[in-house]
């Protein structure tokens, strides 16, 4: 039986998800650089001080801020993580759809869950999940055909 639904579902996944994690990574990046900037600093030093922040409250959310971006970094590392993961998954069952489809099933719902379920990606995978569960080979019935005890057959 060809599977042909469920790979494109799987492969547009893989691509919004490849797609994704770059996006991520970029995003992470880019985030590090503008935190470590001096001029970024001297900026947000600036506006506290321009508001009235007394200079040790403008430390402590100087602390905080720094502290926030070091949180945001790990999360998004660890995004980008489970979306390698889920990448790596559903190419797994891409090549393992024709051969047991159960088992390409299960790997695009893990890969789903991993890689955000209310996202696109998660719900092309859960669609393709669903369609190698429910889908069955059609079986064609031979005719049985009556033979007499010399072996010709009968009509």
């Amino acid at each position: 039986m060809k599977r042909t639904g469920e790979k494109v579902l799987s492969i547009i996944a893989t691509i919004l998800n490849v797609l994704s994690i770059g996006f991520l990574i970029l995003l992470i990046i880019g985030g590090n650089m503008m935190a470590e900037d001096p001029l970024v600093q001297a900026e947000l030093e600036n506006q506290f001080s321009a508001s009235g922040v007394p200079q040790a409250e403008m430390q402590e959310m100087l602390i905080f801020y720094d502290d926030f971006l070091v949180f945001l970094n790990g999360i998004g590392w660890l995004f980008v993580v489970l979306g390698i993961i889920a990448i790596v998954l559903t190419i797994v069952g891409i090549v393992k759809v024709n051969k047991n489809a159960k088992l390409a099933g299960i790997l695009f719902i893990i890969s789903a869950l991993l890689s955000g379920i209310i996202s696109l990606p998660g719900i092309l995978l859960i669609i393709a999940a669903i369609m190698c569960f429910v889908r069955k080979p059609k079986y064609q019935e031979m005719p049985v055909q009556k033979t007499d005890e010399n072996g010709y057959i009968i009509d």
